[in-house]
């Protein structure tokens, strides 16, 4: 068995799965409710439905990493827990090959998901709209998809760590807090913990690129940077304001160039590499080692 065939097998299996149809479901309800709404909006047919996709993004950018950990967090605990491991290991198959057959099935349900909201927007779009600003809407999916695989590497990572179901989920549901809930309600934001430590521990000035550059370690704010690379400067996000000059105005052509380079919008991009990469260098490790006696 290859790892193709894995990758078919699992994907096979997890389609199944009610709740990542009703997830996807979900996803497509709230596109198209979007898109109807939107076609209450005031200007431009084409500029509507740029808006229409930067809203998206934001429901995308909490919504998404739920989808992902879900569709992948029991890709392989699940399978250590119910035995079905050493079925997969007692045919001809590496480890390796299972490990990339679990991330390319998981990644194809988490796409499919999200492919499944395009076509629920796009075709509301032209029907309220009748414009198809090609440029916008697929740079926002090709990112959302860069976004949805960095979440499933990391449940993958977690799921070849988690030898049963419970510490998989406990893991799923620690990642979403630290990686995203942090950032969206802040009641402990990490920006305000790292003033305290460097001001109030350390005794230093304040920094605030310092205290923005460990937020960036998001992969929650990586993608909203990211998507500003496919917006029109009048419509890109500003994340950073406390590392603005106060001359600098919303929308502004100047607003990412202020900034330094490893605050800027292309540096997204390398935090969502790393984490697109790293948890996989570390998830197939650890499942190298793994005992699964």
């Amino acid at each position: 068995m290859s790892t193709v065939t894995v990758a078919k097998k699992d994907f096979k299996a997890a389609r199944r799965s009610k709740l990542l149809w009703a997830a996807a479901i979900v996803l497509g309800l709230i596109a198209a409710f979007v898109g109807y709404v939107s076609g209450n909006a005031p200007g431009p047919d084409a500029e509507q439905v740029r808006a229409l996709f930067r809203v998206l993004t934001l429901i995308l950018g909490i919504l998404l990493p739920i989808v992902a950990l879900v569709a992948s967090y029991l890709a392989i605990a699940g399978e250590r827990e119910g035995g079905g491991i050493k079925f997969l290991l007692s045919l001809p198959n590496t480890r390796r090959s299972v490990f990339v057959g679990k991330l390319l099935s998981r990644n194809g349900i988490v796409a499919g998901g999200v492919g499944f909201m395009y076509v629920a927007a796009i075709s509301t779009a032209l029907t309220r709209h009748g414009a198809f600003p090609a440029g916008v809407i697929f740079g926002t999916l090709l990112v959302t998809l860069a976004y949805g695989s960095a979440f499933v590497s990391v449940a993958l990572a977690m799921s070849s760590a988690a030898a049963s179901r419970s510490r998989a989920i406990a893991g799923a549901f620690g990642t979403y807090f630290v990686l995203v809930i942090l950032y969206v309600f802040p009641v402990v934001s990490v920006g305000d913990i790292a003033r305290w430590l460097h001001t109030t521990l350390l005794g230093a000035d304040p920094n605030p690129d310092l205290y923005n550059a460990v937020q960036y370690t998001s992969p929650y704010l990586a993608y909203r940077k990211a998507v500003n690379l496919v917006l029109p400067a009048d419509m890109r996000q500003i994340v950073f304001m406390s590392s603005l000059p106060d001359d600098i105005s919303y929308g502004s052509a100047d607003t990412n160039e202020v900034l330094p380079l490893y605050l800027q919008d292309e540096f997204s991009l390398v935090v969502l590499a790393f984490w697109l990469v790293v948890p996989l260098l570390i998830g197939y490790l650890l499942f190298e080692r793994a005992d699964l006696e």
